[in-house]
């Protein structure tokens, strides 16, 4: 499907933990989780279309070991930030 029928986006990606990504926006900048901070998938959330059964994203969990910041969150483990849905 060409983006400009999925407003830029390029269409379904299927997530695996582990693999590798790149964070594609600021989202904290002065936490370091900026556009370019590449990764690891390390946990995803997801909820249920109840019509069609698909699942959709709504978080994941990513580690960015060259991240200064050691811990975003007590139940993270060291340099594992979240990242949640962009609603804007």
């Amino acid at each position: 499907m060409h983006s400009g029928e999925t407003g830029q986006r390029l269409g379904q990606l299927p997530l695996v933990l582990g693999m590798p990504v790149i964070v594609c926006q600021n989202f904290d900048v002065s936490g370091g989780i900026v556009n370019g901070s590449i990764g690891t998938l390390t946990k995803i959330r997801y909820k249920v279309d109840n019509i069609t059964g698909q699942r959709i994203l709504t978080s994941c969990v990513v580690k960015l070991p060259d991240n200064e910041h050691e811990r975003a969150m007590e139940s993270l483990n060291n340099h594992e930030f979240p990242i949640l849905d962009d609603t804007v």
